[in-house]
């Protein structure tokens, strides 16, 4: 099957899931997984490995338009009075995961490489799924408010703590040499400056390009025009410059909802017209999906999926209470935090590459857990937006972001 009826078959799919799934009461970006899998290599095989090469330029900019929307949460106004909040959950709530992770993955005999690497992507939330979830039932008030910072800056934590980690691996490694130590020291620490300063800077540049030009745009098409080139442009540059995509599509996100008086319109345009590029996203993610990995991910990959999910979930309700927030936020905020997924992925193929030594469990224990996680996350999160009261399914259009 080539191509183009392979990226047919997957939107057809797509919709066909997205409408049998509602009659489980189960989020559509669980059926696109669910469609995805079934045509992926693991299962029928009818889109193969080759058909998902090609069509991931498409993954990428569904990707970088999600976060682009992300990046919304961003808004100066909003993130000076909330900012302070949402940074404590994050950090309290991605420690929590990461030292459960970790403490218990020594204790179990392995090293403290893999048991770093495994803690930092431990951190990881899968903004997509999420967004997609918040999105489609409509949700609006402080848990979907509060979820959304929290998956706009956890990721960049994600980041930095896996950065760090293989900093003290590549240090360890050099110990004893003062020389070879120096140049370790700025081999790892200089990614990470790179990584995070470059990849703003980035989407910063793009933002002022598109919230100068959206002035000059009124017709709808011609905005999503100048949108769609905007985040293809930074994505593309993005991996040029060896940068993150995550992070610049944020950027390009907060810098326009904070410059431009048109930044309502149109993140509005992009609410309307971007499902094709969510359902494509969806399913390609579930075609790479490895099914046959869960039943070897040993019982090193199980407490890796419940250590993680208990320090979601307690770490957020410990640091909601903390904070006095809303009852609602307090009981169900940790069940929003369960999806992982691309930057998991993303990571161990980086640390297949840095660190072949420790890559081989690394991989196995994610890559099973991923399959899981986001077959059960979204629908977690569901549950949380359900109980909240905070979703309005009925309501015939879209909740903005930047309300």
């Amino acid at each position: 099957m080539n191509e183009l009826s392979s990226l047919g078959l997957i939107l057809l799919l797509a919709l066909l899931a997205g409408h049998l799934v509602q009659f489980l009461r189960v989020p559509e970006v669980t059926g696109y997984l669910l469609a995805g899998v079934a045509l992926g290599p693991s299962v029928l095989g009818w889109v193969s490995h080759e058909n998902l090469q090609a069509l991931n330029v498409l993954s990428e900019v569904a990707l970088g338009l999600i976060l682009f929307s992300v990046g919304s949460v961003f808004h100066y106004a909003r993130f000076v009075r909330y900012g302070h909040r949402i940074f404590y959950l994050t950090v309290v709530e991605s420690l929590a995961a990461a030292l459960l992770v970790a403490l218990g993955t020594v204790i179990a005999g392995h090293s403290w490489q893999v048991a770093g690497l495994l803690g930092a992507i431990a951190i990881a939330t899968a903004p997509a799924s999420t967004l997609m979830v918040l999105r489609e039932c409509n949700s609006k008030g402080p848990l979907s408010d509060t979820l959304l910072g929290i998956i706009a800056v956890n990721n960049i934590l994600c980041l930095a703590a896996y950065s760090l980690a293989a900093a003290c691996i590549d240090l360890a490694a050099g110990w004893g040499n003062s020389g070879a130590l120096i140049d370790t020291f700025y081999g790892s620490v200089y990614p990470l400056i790179w990584q995070l300063i470059g990849s703003v800077a980035l989407g910063f540049l793009v933002g002022l390009l598109l919230a100068g030009w959206a002035t000059k745009v009124n017709e709808q098409g011609e905005m999503l025009m100048l949108l769609a080139g905007s985040v293809l442009l930074c994505v593309g540059v993005a991996r040029i410059l060896e940068l993150s995509a995550l992070i610049a599509s944020l950027a390009v996100g907060g810098t326009m909802v904070n410059l431009s008086a048109r930044s309502r319109g149109l993140f509005h345009t992009l609410s309307r017209t971007d499902p094709p590029f969510y359902a494509i996203f969806f399913v390609i993610a579930g075609a790479d999906l490895d099914v046959s990995l869960v039943p070897s991910m040993g019982m090193l990959g199980a407490y890796y999926l419940v250590a993680r999910a208990a320090g979601k979930f307690w770490g957020a309700r410990f640091a909601a209470r903390r904070l006095g927030l809303e009852d609602v936020v307090q009981r169900l905020l940790g069940f929003g935090l369960m999806a992982q997924a691309g930057l998991a992925v993303g990571l161990v193929l980086v640390i297949d590459r840095r660190f072949p030594d420790h890559a081989e469990i690394v991989s196995t224990v994610v890559l099973s857990s991923v399959v899981i996680y986001e077959m059960f996350g979204p629908i977690s999160t569901r549950f949380a937006v359900m109980r909240s009261g905070e979703a309005r399914p009925d309501q015939p259009e879209p909740v903005s972001l930047i309300d």
